[in-house]
């Protein structure tokens, strides 16, 4: 890959019993970011990992997707596309590249833009504190415009979502973590949180495994 780029990381932790992976919530997401998203050069490609409960979490195949609306209904749940058959898929993650992963890896080079939604909960039994993780990531290099809308766009999804703890830092997309790996930040799940329970206590900067910086 290219040198490291670094990027201004907008972070969320929603609300426990918001799920940004139904319909009509991915619908006022993607309405609220669709501004920041038409600003930056690059086509798009997202991609949902997603299991069918009655069949082992088999691995669901959503085809070739981009940022538009007849993709979203595509992975989202209870869309006029999937309202039916999503009652049996596990959410885990959606990603959004601009541009796109494969171009990304093909060009050695990293996104302008990358958005992930993460369930927070997949792998809790027990009562959480939170639903799902949602982080917008902006590259430093891109026009001040472009930040300034990406922060005023997360501060409104953050609203929406009523989310629990809204957070910001500076990050290279690729940083040391243990002795010899680097945790990209399409890893998310690897390098955010503490080793322990997510769920046991209220949200809070405490809980993340890195430095973030609180917004309001």
């Amino acid at each position: 890959m290219a040198n490291d780029r670094e990027y201004e990381l907008h972070l969320i932790l929603t609300s426990p019993d918001v799920r940004p992976w139904a319909w009509e919530t991915w619908r006022q997401i993607a309405n609220k970011l669709d501004p920041v998203v038409s600003l930056v050069f690059g086509t798009s490609s997202v991609y949902s990992r997603q299991g069918e409960r009655t069949r082992r979490l088999r691995s669901i195949s959503f085809g070739r997707m981009t940022w538009n609306e007849r993709s979203h209904q595509r992975w989202t749940h209870g869309s006029p596309v999937t309202i039916g058959q999503s009652d049996d898929w596990e959410f885990a993650d959606t990603q959004i590249w601009v541009p796109g992963r494969q171009e990304c890896e093909r060009e050695r080079k990293r996104p302008n833009l990358y958005i992930q939604v993460l369930n927070g909960a997949l792998t809790e039994s027990g009562p959480i504190r939170f639903s799902a993780i949602v982080l917008l990531a902006v590259a430093c290099d891109l026009p001040e415009t472009v930040r300034y809308r990406a922060d005023r766009a997360m501060a409104d999804v953050a609203h929406f979502l009523q989310a629990k703890l809204r957070a910001y830092k500076i990050r290279p997309w690729s940083h040391p973590f243990g002795l010899m790996r680097r945790d990209h930040i399409e890893n998310l799940d690897t390098w955010l949180f503490k080793v322990g329970s997510r769920h046991t206590q209220e949200p809070s900067l405490a809980m993340f495994h890195e430095e973030w910086q609180a917004k309001g």
